[in-house]
């Protein structure tokens, strides 16, 4: 059986307990809060004024909340975050002291009611207010401390540096400046030593990928004023555009030196070539489109697309060249370049076979001259020249022409992804 003297300190406990949960649930009363308003803005001429700066200069402490990114639009360079501006300084005037007022450590009044600093964004591509929102509540403690949070919906501008689309990082500013009073009356500093992110919800296309803050001045009139960066930079998700954008891009590329493959006898090598041509200058116009209309910054996807739209308007142009000359009567000879041009190619050719022909004799097969005895000698070296026909040097400058644009493809094709991967 328990002792009497337990229950005893439980009941001490018990009474205790609701003693000072009474003590905390009477701490605030309406009486005592409109005691506090009353002492804090009476109408006397020792009243409170906002229209008059507390002691300056005022440090004024901003922080940026940043809570979403609604869109990075690269053509209009335009950034659009969601978001609150959190903004505290200290007016000796709105105190009092705790215990003669039931406790309360906080009031809350209307923005217009107090002094407040007067604070716009600089880069804001929208009609600048004087204020960051209208008719927000003020936060009030009873040491004199002053809490605004206005609401910021931004959009600002930002210069959007595309050269290494779609594997590009854009860098971008909120700048929030004290336009209404100079430096020397109040002074902006920064709340905390980063943007604040505990709210952050992260995008579908841009990684965030460093934060920063930055102090700066703007002059005006001889003024200095005080003025706040809040810089962000956003890396892109690559992957949709590597599907959607860079391999269509380079199969496109690839089809416009297929062109070569086609007999010369059928007649569709140039409706062919006119059809990539075109599916060319499609995806330049869709990419410039989205590009922003500035020369500061050029894409080297467009550049790439621009290069490849030359090489196929050359091979349209050889191509419609090498048809003439296979379609052109016998008795209108070429010229001689070509003739020697040809002749000169399948000399080579002819001399790199027999190379690799003469590796697999034996030493007795090869004779002084360096012929084989087995009488396979090549006839472009052995033959006089005679002219080809205008069918053979058609033939010929379209497996020639084959192999040259095929090889400037592959070095441009190297050149775009070596240049991509500087970015990063």
């Amino acid at each position: 059986m328990l002792s009497r003297g337990f229950y005893t300190r439980r009941g001490i406990l018990f009474v205790l307990v609701c003693t000072d949960l009474l003590k905390h649930s009477t701490s605030y009363t309406v009486s005592d809060a409109n005691k506090i308003h009353k002492l804090l803005f009476n109408q006397t001429d020792e009243g409170y004024n906002k229209l008059v700066l507390p002691d300056y200069p005022v440090n004024v402490s901003a922080e940026y909340n940043f809570l979403a990114l609604n869109s990075l639009d690269i053509k209009e360079q335009i950034l659009e975050t969601t978001g609150w501006f959190t903004v505290v300084w200290n007016d000796s005037r709105l105190s009092w002291t705790k215990s003669l007022y039931g406790d309360i450590d906080y009031i809350y009044v209307p923005e217009y009611t107090v002094w407040h600093p007067e604070l716009i964004v600089q880069n804001s591509i929208l009609e600048l207010r004087k204020n960051l929102g209208a008719e927000q509540t003020v936060r009030i403690q009873y040491n004199g401390e002053v809490r605004w949070e206005p609401p910021a919906v931004l959009s600002t501008s930002c210069d959007m540096d595309v050269t290494y689309f779609p594997y590009d990082s854009q860098t971008c500013d909120i700048e929030l400046a004290s336009w209404g009073f100079p430096a020397d009356v109040v002074n902006l500093e920064f709340f905390k030593t980063h943007i604040n992110l505990e709210e952050y919800r992260p995008d579908g296309e841009w990684d965030l990928v460093t934060i920063s803050q930055q102090t700066s001045n703007l002059t005006e009139d001889e003024l200095v004023f005080a003025e706040l960066l809040f810089r962000m930079e956003f890396k892109r998700y690559y992957g949709h555009y590597l599907m959607s954008v860079i391999f269509p891009t380079i199969l496109t590329a690839v089809l416009t030196f297929v062109t070569f493959f086609l007999p010369l006898e059928s007649g569709d090598k140039i409706g062919y070539i006119l059809t990539v041509l075109l599916a060319l200058v499609v995806l330049l116009t869709l990419f410039s489109d989205n590009m922003p209309t500035t020369s500061k910054h050029t894409s080297v996807l467009v550049v790439f697309l621009t290069v490849t739209l030359g090489m196929a308007c050359l091979v349209i142009i050889f191509t419609i060249f090498i048809i003439r000359l296979f379609h052109q009567p016998e008795h209108d000879k070429a010229p001689k370049w070509m003739h020697y041009l040809a002749r000169k190619f399948l000399k080579l050719k002819c001399r790199a076979g027999r190379i690799n022909h003469l590796a697999h004799l034996d030493q007795s097969q090869i004779i002084e001259n360096d012929q084989p005895k087995d009488g396979r000698v090549c006839l472009e070296s052995s033959k006089p020249f005679t002219p080809y026909t205008n069918k053979e040097l058609a033939e010929f400058f379209d497996y020639f022409l084959f192999g040259i644009f095929t090889v400037l493809f592959i070095l441009v094709l190297l050149c775009f992804p070596i240049v991509l991967s500087t970015s990063r």
